[in-house]
């Protein structure tokens, strides 16, 4: 006895047949080793991808305090960048002029710090005002010293006083913030 083929349907008999209705999408979908077909209408697909879109350029395309950074708060992240950036190449005497480029940056990011008050001032008593602005300057210029001895410290190839002056001015950089920053209340 030979073996007949059964016919199969007509494909637009198929209720999974995308020509059926052009306003429906099919999702393949595996779930424990088996393969699901979904029918996802155009208008759902559409909306979520223009959802996913827009979270993903709100979320991923800026940080959530952007617009909350003070020209303060600016410059000093551009201090703290070149300071990474720094750190890892302060001992490779080879990259000696892309560190003093950083130096200089971080020396100008702390001469327009200066220029600008702490978030905190509006916190501080009218009364200790100009005290706590005259304490914020002058840490501010010590900060400033300290690039110019690590420039120093760079272009004559010492690469342990750098090493040193990078720890000295991380402290001096905790230690300013919990004075000057407004979040270290």
């Amino acid at each position: 006895m030979q073996k007949t083929e059964k016919p199969r349907p007509a494909a637009s008999a198929n209720r999974c047949d995308p020509t059926q209705n052009g306003a429906r999408l099919f999702a393949v979908r595996h779930v424990k080793g088996r393969t699901l077909m979904m029918k996802i209408s155009l208008p759902s697909l559409v909306a979520t991808l223009i959802a996913g879109a827009f979270f993903a350029t709100t979320t991923l395309g800026q940080a959530p305090d952007d617009q909350k950074k003070t020209p303060l708060a600016k410059e000093m992240s551009g201090m703290a960048r070149d300071f990474r950036a720094l750190r890892k190449m302060v001992n490779d005497p080879t990259q000696k002029d892309a560190a003093l480029a950083l130096v200089k940056d971080m020396e100008d990011h702390a001469t327009k710090a200066e220029t600008y008050e702490p978030a905190k001032t509006k916190d501080i008593p009218p009364a200790d005002h100009d005290q706590f602005i005259t304490d914020y300057k002058k840490q501010i210029d010590g900060l400033i010293a300290d690039f110019q001895k690590l420039d120093d410290a760079i272009s004559a190839g010492n690469t342990a006083d750098a090493a040193a002056l990078l720890d000295k001015i991380n402290m001096d950089k905790r230690d300013g913030h919990k004075k000057f920053n407004a979040d270290n209340h």
